[in-house]
């Protein structure tokens, strides 16, 4: 159910909040070994849970699925269940172009970045998949910069082949640089960092540096020479084995009174700093305008060899350090299930799992690499109709039970009011129904015991005398009235008499329009004989 609700009526998040947790796993595939990373987000918290190596027992190209397939199935039966894969290209088949554009949005960014990028290719724009980061806004300008990367659509092939091997389909492929720079971007002990800083990732065959100024990622770069690379040339000097080259760094590193190799090392090491320094000369002369760099920090397998950071701070005279694992646990964002968990050699699996600002969006598992899957809409249209069609159900449904419920009520209401009829009205016992024709015998019933009572009443014996007095009141002799009779309705009073002739008669009539208990004097003929009808006011209590 959750799943449903997940998928179909609600997003993923809102913002940087995830609605519903996933487990992410983070895939780094090398040449020797494979390295992933669970992590489990939810909310605004990423908690790290487990980190675990498999060994590739021979070097291998990435086609040969028949070496590498092993390794990942060991790695995914030991993770368990997840939501997302997401796999990390090597820096070393990606083309990175800084671009800037004269918006922010990265959706108009999209539209054009791979018009922008094609020229500045060393291969096809159409055998090409690009992707970008946003390293810097420019509010006063409405501007942005950019780092553009581009991969031939083969080499991503390749790499989603060795999960489809298995049956498995990365969610998200990543670049290795890439992600490590979203997380160094989320340490605070590197954000105050300015001018010149470099990240050097150094592993088994490759020495991969990252030029950023400012905070900002700049460009990469990717040089053939790596930890096996050196042990190679320096078991070779020394009539070793590889093997017995590389226990020696673990045991002794760069200490030179433990051993007689050291001068080998020192050599093949420093040969290869300098290679690495002429790189961060370049990017110095290039983007600091020849100003020093002020920090090196290092990750990959190399970085862990004894004493390797004091050695190439010794030969660089530039601060270096390993990259600072504990200020991730210092981020109340991120949570470590065992602190021994982080380490400079697993950062780039564990940072392809985490959902950091500036790389959240970054994917090039694009288009054809994703996918076809229509189900999703159609699962989508038609929760579409059954909502629509539960919705007008229920509108229907609350008024045919409202409507019930009034008529019920109706019914009740009429029925209580026939037995108060029939009870109250003798005239009225056999009446079944409250219709027309039986309210019409209850108001005639009504009305002849009101005039019944209203005769029989001391109010009507009141009323009487007082309308008789107030006819008392005129001046009988002024105009020779003569009253042949007086009779009292409900309301009406009927005179029948005679006046001396018509000015009699008129100021007879006028002398009743001032009176405050007779009302509607009817205008009688020329005749001085009449019968006159007058309607009585109601008699109130300043009256009486």
């Amino acid at each position: 159910m959750s799943a449903f609700i997940k998928d179909i009526l609600l997003p993923e998040k809102i913002k940087n909040y995830y609605l519903f947790s996933k487990i992410v796993v983070g895939i780094e595939i090398n040449k020797t070994h494979i390295i992933a990373t669970k992590t489990k987000i939810s909310g605004t918290t990423s908690t790290i849970e487990l980190i675990v190596e498999e060994k590739i027992s021979e070097e291998v190209s990435e086609e040969d699925f028949a070496r590498t397939s092993p390794a990942l199935t060991a790695i995914f039966a030991k993770i368990g269940s997840y939501d997302e894969i997401h796999t990390v290209l090597p820096s070393s088949i990606i083309v990175f172009k800084e671009l800037k554009f004269p918006f922010t949005a990265r959706d108009k960014i999209s539209m054009i970045v791979g018009f922008e990028i094609e020229p500045l290719l060393p291969f096809a724009g159409r055998d090409a998949i690009i992707d970008f980061i946003i390293t810097r806004e420019i509010p006063e300008e409405k501007s942005s910069e950019i780092l553009v990367t581009a991969v031939q659509k083969q080499q991503v092939i390749q790499h989603v082949a060795m999960f489809e091997a298995i049956g498995l389909r990365p969610d998200v492929v990543t670049v290795d640089m890439v992600s490590v720079y979203g997380l160094y971007k989320h340490i605070a002990a590197y954000k105050q960092l300015q001018g010149g800083t470099v990240l050097i990732n150094i592993t088994a065959h490759a020495t991969t540096i990252a030029f950023m100024v400012n905070g900002q990622l700049k460009t990469v770069r990717t040089l053939p020479k790596g930890v096996i690379t050196l042990t190679k040339q320096i078991a070779q000097g020394l009539n070793k084995t590889p093997q017995e080259i590389v226990d020696h760094l673990v045991r002794f590193g760069f200490d030179a009174n433990a051993t007689e190799h050291f001068p080998s090392l020192e050599k093949t090491f420093s040969d290869w700093w300098e290679s690495v320094n002429f790189t961060l000369n370049s990017f110095s002369a290039q983007l600091l305008n020849r100003q020093p760099i002020t920090k090196i920090i290092f990750l990959g397998t190399g970085s862990l060899i004894k004493d390797f950071v004091p050695f190439i701070e010794k030969k660089s005279g530039i601060s270096s350090e390993l990259f600072n694992t504990e200020g991730i646990e210092q981020d109340s964002s991120f949570t470590l299930k065992n602190s021994n968990l982080m380490t400079p050699v697993n950062l780039v699996s564990a940072s392809a799992t985490l959902p950091l600002p500036e790389v959240v969006d970054y994917n090039l598992a694009q288009k054809e690499f994703t996918p076809a899957d229509n189900s999703l809409l159609l699962k989508q249209l038609i929760v579409l109709v059954v909502l629509t069609i539960s919705l007008f159900a229920t509108v229907i449904t609350h008024y045919y039970i409202q409507t019930n419920k009034l008529s019920t009520e109706l019914h009740a209401s009429e029925q209580e009011a026939l037995t108060a009829l029939t009870s109250t009205f003798k005239n009225l016992e056999d009446a079944k129904e409250l219709d027309e024709d039986t309210i019409e015998d209850a108001r005639k019933e009504l009305k002849e015991q009101k005039d019944r009572w209203f005769a029989f009443s001391n109010q009507s014996r009141a009323s009487f005398l007082q309308y008789l007095l107030e006819l008392s009141k005129i001046d009988r002799k002024k105009i020779d009235l003569k009253v042949d009779q007086i009779t009292i309705g409900e309301g009406v009073l009927t005179l029948k008499a005679e006046v001396r002739d018509h000015p009699a008669l008129k100021l007879f009539e006028h002398e009743l329009s001032q009176s405050k208990l007779l009302n509607n004097i009817e205008s009688q003929q020329e005749t001085p004989e009449f019968t006159m009808r007058i309607l009585l006011k109601p008699i109130s209590e300043e009256v009486l």
